[in-house]
């Protein structure tokens, strides 16, 4: 747990900040003088430090200064309290080593801020971390510090070897050095990493380096690096810096594949799992470019599933949209894996079958008619009426009349019984009679 100390000579305000504090999860002491509260401060260690800015022995200046005087207060949270606005007294105090200023008049904002701390120093990181640094000494110590935050930690001495581990990774940011050992140097890894053809590419940076070099700081933010800590490192600025970079990258991460999942549902079908319409129009575009740049074959089905209007009304929608799922599912294991499928409309699915000539596409078809016939889906008899056609070459056929010409073929298969499947044929030309025939 978080430990805090309050400094009030009022108890009801101690006691108000007590609450506000427990309540967030810290352990609070208090104490009525700036003395009280050094002594105390000196004993223990406090994550968090509030102090009145009208203490009866010390300023508020000259208590911070005292404060951070103190082993171990570095980089502790100070904040002063004030009951009035007094900006020569605060800017004394933030000179001095205070935080933050908070108004006793105002204690919302204190709240949250508190909570935001307690959140921030308690909560445990998940992801992984590439590390390369050639000083045994600092590796230990920086591993330790990201293994407490709960992160995993691959760590190399050599950019060779942490390159061929990244290629094969997946991580949420890489600490590197800048100048290390080997023949390929941190500024070369970075560099790597940043022309990647891969979503990995975007993994936040950190460079670290022994020379603070205003120029080298500036190079490496043009190569792609995110951040940039100096030697020695200090442990608290490198943990937050961590902390914020890793975070804002998996909140990214998880924005992106939101983002795909909601475009995976806009182009599925809900009931047969199959691409919709829409998905079919986006990229039914490929398949005929490609079928007219390289002089390939492209074939159309449309199969209109016979009788689901009286399946429905005997059976249920329930059990009519089982069917429609359990053939969904199998239509897209029966396919070739560059065909495509989609559901047209409601009793309607419509097949893409590129490099697939009518004579093709039919031995296709009628196997999978056969099939279906044993098929069963949601314990079933069901039917359906087949009709295909093949791309001309020389009409600039596109998706619309393609799938106009297989449709003509589908019902075709419909008068001649259903269950079956047709192929469109081009209606022969009747020759024009002259005056004398």
């Amino acid at each position: 747990m978080l430990n805090a100390l309050v400094i009030d000579s009022s108890p009801d305000f101690c006691e108000h900040m007590f609450n506000l504090l427990e309540s967030a999860g810290f352990n609070v002491d208090t104490a009525k003088t700036g003395g009280e509260g050094l002594v105390k401060a000196a004993a223990g260690k406090y994550r968090l430090v509030c102090c009145s800015d009208n203490l009866s022995d010390y300023a508020s200046s000259e208590f911070c200064s005292q404060l951070r005087a103190l082993k171990g207060y570095d980089f502790a949270t100070l904040l002063v309290l004030t009951e009035h606005d007094n900006s020569k007294i605060l800017k004394q105090a933030l000179l001095a080593g205070a935080t933050d200023i908070f108004s006793k008049s105002d204690m919302s904002e204190m709240d949250t801020y508190l909570c935001r701390i307690s959140q921030r120093e308690t909560r445990q990181l998940s992801g992984r971390v590439l590390f390369i640094e050639d000083s045994r000494v600092l590796q230990t110590i920086i591993i330790d510090l990201l293994t407490d935050m709960g992160l995993d930690v691959d760590a190399y001495n050599y950019a060779e070897s942490a390159w061929e581990a990244f290629k094969g990774g997946d991580y949420d940011l890489v600490i590197t050095d800048i100048m290390l050992e080997g023949s390929m140097s941190g500024i070369t890894l970075v560099r790597k990493i940043r022309r990647m053809q891969s979503e990995y590419s975007n993994v936040p940076i950190i460079a670290t380096s022994g020379f603070d070099n205003m120029s080298r700081k500036i190079e490496l933010f043009h190569l792609g690096v995110n951040d940039y800590v100096s030697k020695p490192i200090v442990r608290e600025e490198l943990r937050q810096r961590v902390f914020n970079h890793v975070t804002s990258y998996q909140t990214t991460q998880e924005l992106r594949t939101q983002q795909k999942s909601l475009h995976s549902l806009a182009m599925l079908d809900d009931t047969t799992g199959l691409f919709n319409r829409h998905a079919l129009r986006e990229f039914a575009g490929k398949y005929f470019s490609e079928a007219y740049r390289f002089s390939r074959c492209l074939s159309l089905a449309v199969i209109d599933i016979d009788h689901l209007k009286d399946i429905n009304e005997h059976h249920g929608f329930e059990r009519g949209n089982q069917m429609l799922a359990e053939l969904g599912s199998w239509l897209k294991r029966h396919v070739r894996d560059v065909d495509l499928v989609a559901r047209w409309a409601g009793d309607e699915l419509v097949l893409l079958l590129p490099e697939c000539d009518l004579a093709s596409a039919k031995n296709m078809m009628d196997r999978m008619v056969q099939r279906l016939r044993k098929l069963k889906p949601a314990d079933l008899d069901v039917i359906v009426s087949v009709g295909i056609a093949q791309l001309r070459q020389t009409d600039n056929d596109n998706l619309n009349s393609l799938f106009e010409l297989a449709d003509k073929a589908m019902y075709q298969a419909k008068m001649a019984g259903r269950n079956c499947v047709k192929v469109y044929t081009e209606p022969e030309s009747i020759p024009e009679l002259s005056g004398n025939d």
